[in-house]
């Protein structure tokens, strides 16, 4: 029948040959590489300078694995996120889906990691988080530990690969220079031994935020659940004179504590705590 297509495989006869076919390839639409705008949100936000203002920042924790409600949390006025990997089931993969979701709102998102151990923090770090909380943080060796983990050499030990936080090698050369100065590294003081050695602790060159772990805190002293009891509170009193007093190594260095009232917060923002 005139007019019908040829079969599939079988060349088409002479006069049904669109005469485009035969022009120069030159004329194809050349391939255009477009690079990432100076004035898209950064993968990685800077949590540390926030530390360093004089301003009280109010976060939450995210313990849900579905990447909307942490696009939700991020627009809805919190200063920070902390995502969960040590009592919440967060993966690698997890956190990533969440750093994606939070990024148009350039909220800096934390990641607690699950144990004071180089991969777990690498792992964050390299995702794109602005920084980690490192639990469990009893000596002066466990902190350096955690800040070595956190940085580059020749002040720290971190492996270089930063991927998606050099924006998968577009900005490699930038986030590397920026990079020990950028990522937050976090100790949580919850335990006797903490306690006990908690100015050298705080002392330590590069531990750039502490947060009270109450709920541990008070189980190590022996009044679990009980975070009202008189030692638990003299414990957190006796933080915050460490802090006041600048046990830390710099005067910068911001104190949190975790809570479960607005009010809460209202006083806290009154007293030595910063977040």
């Amino acid at each position: 029948m005139s007019g019908s297509p040829p079969a599939v495989g079988q060349p088409a006869p002479d006069g049904d040959r669109d005469p485009r076919a035969d022009e120069p390839r030159q004329h194809a639409v050349p391939i255009r590489r477009y690079s990432l705008p100076m004035t898209a949100p950064t993968i990685v936000p800077d949590f540390r300078a926030r530390l360093r203002s004089s301003d009280f920042l109010l976060g939450t924790w995210l313990t849900l694995l579905d990447p909307v409600a942490a696009e939700l949390l991020a627009g809805s006025g919190f200063d920070f996120l902390v995502a969960d990997g040590e009592h919440g089931p967060l993966a690698t993969a997890d956190l990533v889906a969440i750093l994606i979701a939070t990024r148009a709102a350039g909220v800096p998102v934390l990641a607690r990691v699950g144990a004071n151990e180089p991969v777990r923090i690498m792992h964050a770090l390299d995702s794109g988080a602005s920084g980690v909380v490192v639990p469990q943080i009893r000596t002066v060796a466990d902190a350096e530990r955690a800040v070595a983990w956190c940085r580059y050499p020749p002040v720290g030990l971190r492996g270089i690969a930063p991927r998606r936080a050099s924006e998968f090698g577009r900005r490699t050369a930038d986030y590397l220079a920026a990079a020990n100065e950028l990522v937050t590294c976090c100790i949580q003081i919850e335990t006797r031994e903490a306690l006990d050695d908690l100015d050298p602790i705080l002392s330590v060159p590069g531990v750039d935020a502490l947060l009270i772990g109450p709920n541990d805190l008070s189980a190590a002293l022996g009044h679990t659940g009980d975070l009202g009891h008189p030692e638990v509170e003299a414990a957190g009193s006796r933080f915050c004179t460490s802090i006041a007093t600048g046990a830390g190594p710099c005067p910068e260095t911001g104190s949190g504590t975790t809570l479960g009232a607005a009010t809460s917060a209202r006083t806290l923002c009154q007293s030595t705590f910063s977040w």
